[in-house]
């Protein structure tokens, strides 16, 4: 069986190996010396690095060299319960024994599967909801009241804007 490392723990081992010999414990330095240079950010990691959005760094654990920078989104704040509190909004259910589902926190999309249901209410929140068949044509503001025609759904999504 052949024995498969990861790049990063590869440079790890290398690194340890390099810094084992320089102490003078008699490990063999690597025959090889190691992937190549890291390749220089783009002109739009770059920009990314520079700005305020929000953003993801990955850095070589060796040198602490910048190897990446990716767009980081911020749809990471959104939490739900069973049932709604005051405030959160709702996909509301249209049949017993299925409990409502509240949707509160800041902005994020959550996604499940909510058999049917009746109606939303977006309660403090600019909010959309997805279902099996469509999404909301728009968000709707805070405290709004967005109903099915009286046909049950399936939630798929909900989204605090």
């Amino acid at each position: 069986m052949r024995n498969v490392m990861s790049r990063p723990a590869l440079r790890r081992v290398g690194a340890l190996t390099a810094t084992a010999a320089a102490i003078g414990l008699g490990l063999a330095a690597p025959a090889q010396a190691g992937p190549g240079p890291i390749p220089p950010l783009t002109a739009s990691e770059q920009a990314l690095l520079n700005s305020s959005a929000p953003k993801a760094v990955e850095l070589d654990p060796a040198t602490g060299r910048i190897l990446s920078v990716k767009p980081q989104s911020t749809d990471q704040g959104i939490s739900q319960r069973s049932g709604c509190n005051s405030g959160d909004g709702c996909y509301l259910s249209g049949r017993v024994p299925y409990a409502h589902r509240g949707f509160y926190g800041s902005r994020g999309t959550a996604r499940g599967n909510w058999p049917y249901r009746i109606a939303y209410n977006t309660g403090r929140y600019t909010a959309s909801a997805c279902w099996t068949l469509a999404c909301a044509q728009r968000s709707f503001p805070p405290n709004t009241y967005v109903d099915f025609s009286g046909a049950l759904v399936t939630g798929t999504s909900f989204r605090i804007h």
